[in-house]
C-alpha cells in the first residue's frame, strides 16, 4: 500500500520560512504564466487552494513552487502537491518539473514565450493548474487506486503578454499531451489583465518603482485584475464546447506585504455544467534576486 504523507501540505511554507532573510518579488496570476525570472533569481511560492466539489466530497489541494531565472530569458523550476479530500487521508500527487524561455527579448510590443512541463503525477492530484480537454476532474473513484494509477502529461504553451505601464494583458494557449494510453492531446486556455501596484518594494516584475515604502495599510501596495482559465477540447474534437468544458472566472489581488512577500487572493468561481461551483485560491510568494551572489556573500 502507498504510504501516506501528510507532510507534503507544510513543505512549501517550510522552505519559505528558510529563506527569510533574502528579498524579491512574484508574478500576480494563479495560471497564467508571463515573466522569465531573471537571471539569478529563485521565486518561490506557496499556493493552498480549497474547492467546492462539483460531484462528491469538498477538499484542499496545495502546490509547493521554485523557479529560478538561468538565463534573463529562461526559466526552469519544479511544484509539488498534495490534496486533502474530506473524510480521506491526506494524499501526495506528484511533481511537475518546467522550463519556459522567451524567444524575442526586445521586443516591447509583444513578449513571445515558449513553454514546457513534465507533469510526473497521479489521478489524485486535483490542483488546477490549468484545465483542458472535456469533462470535470473531481475524484470518483476510491482514492486508494487513483494516488497509485500514473498521470504522465508534457504540457505546452504558447505565451503571449504586452504592458501598457502598470498594466498587463496575458494570453496562454494550452496543449496537455497525454504521454501513456490513449496519448491524447487535450487543449486548454487562461488569459489575464491586472494593474501592478503603484508600490512593488524591490525588484519589481513590470515596472521600477523609486517611491518609498507607503504604509502598511495603503492603496499603493494593492494590485488587482480578473483571470480567466478553460479547456478547448481535444485533438478530435477542438474549440468551445461550454458546457462540456470546465471555465473558470475571477478577479485577482496581491498586496506587497513588504518588499520581499506578497499575497495573492483569487475567488474563482465555475461558469460551466462540469466546473466545479467555487475555488478559492490563496499564495504567499518570495523571490531572491541574485541568489547565487546572496549565497556566496553568506559563506
Amino acid at each position: 500500500m502507498l504510504k501516506q504523507r501528510p507532510y507534503c501540505l507544510l513543505l512549501p511554507l517550510f522552505f519559505l520560512a528558510a529563506v527569510t532573510a533574502l528579498q524579491g518579488q512574484m508574478d500576480p496570476y494563479f495560471t497564467a504564466i508571463n515573466y522569465p525570472a531573471g537571471k539569478g533569481s529563485l521565486m518561490l511560492m506557496w499556493l493552498p487552494d480549497y474547492q467546492t466539489a462539483r460531484t462528491g466530497p469538498n477538499f484542499f489541494t496545495t502546490m509547493g513552487m521554485v523557479e529560478y531565472g538561468i538565463t534573463p530569458n529562461w526559466t526552469a523550476g519544479f511544484m509539488f502537491e498534495g490534496e486533502k479530500i474530506f473524510g480521506q487521508p491526506t494524499t501526495y500527487g506528484g511533481m511537475r518539473f518546467n522550463t519556459y524561455i522567451r524567444l524575442f527579448p526586445h521586443d516591447h510590443w509583444l513578449h513571445f514565450t515558449l513553454y514546457g512541463e513534465y507533469e510526473d503525477l497521479n489521478q489524485a492530484a486535483l490542483y488546477k493548474m490549468e484545465v483542458s480537454g472535456f469533462g470535470g476532474e473531481d475524484l470518483a473513484g476510491p482514492l486508494t487506486l487513483a494516488r497509485r494509477a500514473p498521470a504522465h502529461t508534457f504540457e505546452q504553451r504558447a505565451i503571449l503578454y504586452h504592458d501598457w505601464g502598470r498594466t498587463n494583458l496575458t494570453l496562454n494557449v494550452i496543449s496537455e499531451t497525454a504521454l501513456q494510453a490513449p496519448h491524447e492531446n487535450n487543449f486548454g486556455y487562461v488569459w489575464g489583465l491586472f494593474r501592478e501596484p503603484r508600490w512593488m518594494g524591490m525588484g519589481a516584475s513590470m515596472t521600477a518603482s523609486n517611491m518609498g515604502a507607503p504604509p502598511a495599510l495603503s492603496a499603493a501596495r494593492l494590485g488587482y485584475g480578473l483571470e480567466m482559465m478553460g479547456a478547448l477540447g481535444n485533438n478530435r474534437h477542438f474549440g468551445f464546447f461550454w458546457h462540456q468544458e470546465q471555465q473558470y472566472f475571477g478577479p485577482v489581488f496581491i498586496y506587497a506585504l513588504a518588499s520581499r512577500w506578497t499575497v495573492h487572493i483569487e475567488p474563482a468561481f465555475g461558469l460551466s455544467d462540469v466546473s466545479d461551483p467555487f475555488v478559492f485560491r490563496f499564495g504567499l510568494g518570495y523571490s531572491v534576486h541574485h541568489f547565487a551572489r546572496s549565497i556566496a556573500r553568506a559563506f
